[in-house]
């Protein structure tokens, strides 16, 4: 089977407590490794979903253990796609919420580093800290799009990943996170999140390189004064078995969000299976690089053709 095109990306703000952008994803956003479909595909409705744990001790002395559970529904056309997820949440304690795509320290400027409390507005919160225990409620509704300015033509003769090499992809994504989130248990802020970015992919062979670059408005609930960061990053990939499997190493970084604290930055591991034209399997590692960043997260998703 000819493949017509893929994507290896990183995107900025997939939540998957990471995404991606549920990025520190989280998304990451919730900073997802994901694969185009054949041209088949092109103009297709996909069913998506994913399965993610993360755990760190974020700034805190306490480890907080997030579980996500995404369900979505993604559109893509030749030139532009556009998708929606709306997770559900678990998690131990309330020291961090959900924002940008992004797991961060909740709390104002006088958090308590090592007691493993944190709270808002002044407050050390440790007594709303001890009465939560593996909550479970709905996240935030994440809507995003991209649009490829830079499209290359498609040649079947060029090779086993069906395109030339040298004709990179750019393109804009928006995304925009609607506070559906419980504020309560610090699922979300209660607030909504803009952001935009400048994706760059291309192919060299069975290679393929991967850059993007934005910014993120955040939405600021009373007490906490998150700044609005910068996104950057980018990775190298590497498909296997005529494109049937790829690899990819990622680095997602932020500048400051909390001041006084080092932004949410992570490297990713991601490997994607096409076990056939209408199924996708994503597995993705990740790694948190610095003290605001979730220490470890997995997650586990696929994308099927309707």
């Amino acid at each position: 089977m000819i493949k017509n095109q893929r994507k290896l990306s990183v995107s900025a703000a997939v939540p998957m407590g990471n995404r991606d952008w549920p990025s520190a994803l989280m998304i990451l956003s919730i900073c997802l490794l994901s694969s185009a479909a054949s041209v088949n595909a092109q103009g297709n409705w996909f069913a998506t979903g994913y399965l993610q744990y993360s755990r760190g001790n974020y700034i805190f002395g306490s480890n907080t253990s997030t579980f996500y559970l995404v369900p979505g529904l993604r559109y893509e056309a030749s030139n532009w796609s556009a998708s929606a997820i709306l997770p559900i949440v678990s998690q131990n304690n309330n020291l961090v919420t959900a924002a940008g795509g992004m797991l961060l320290p909740h709390g104002s400027s006088n958090m308590n580093m090592s007691s493993g409390t944190g709270g808002m507005m002044g407050g050390s919160g440790s007594s709303s800290m001890g009465s939560m225990s593996n909550v479970v409620g709905l996240g935030d509704l994440f809507l995003t799009g991209e649009y490829e300015i830079i499209h290359p033509d498609f040649d079947q003769s060029a090779g086993p990943l069906g395109r030339d090499g040298n004709s990179p992809t750019l393109g804009i994504d928006v995304q925009v996170k609607v506070p559906t989130a419980s504020t309560e248990h610090n699922f979300g802020t209660g607030k909504f999140d803009f952001g935009g970015s400048l994706n760059y992919r291309q192919l060299f062979g069975a290679y393929a390189v991967m850059a993007n670059a934005g910014y993120l408005l955040l939405g600021k609930p009373i007490g906490v004064d998150f700044r609005n960061p910068f996104v950057y990053g980018g990775g190298i990939g590497r498909f296997f078995a005529n494109g049937d499997f790829s690899l990819a190493l990622m680095y997602q970084g932020y500048t400051t969000i909390l001041s006084g604290y080092p932004p949410p930055n992570q490297a990713l591991l991601g490997l994607n299976c096409e076990t056939s034209s209408d199924m996708i399997w994503t597995v993705l590692l990740s790694k948190g690089l610095t003290d605001t960043a979730p220490s470890f997260g997995i997650t586990g998703g696929f994308r099927w053709s309707l």
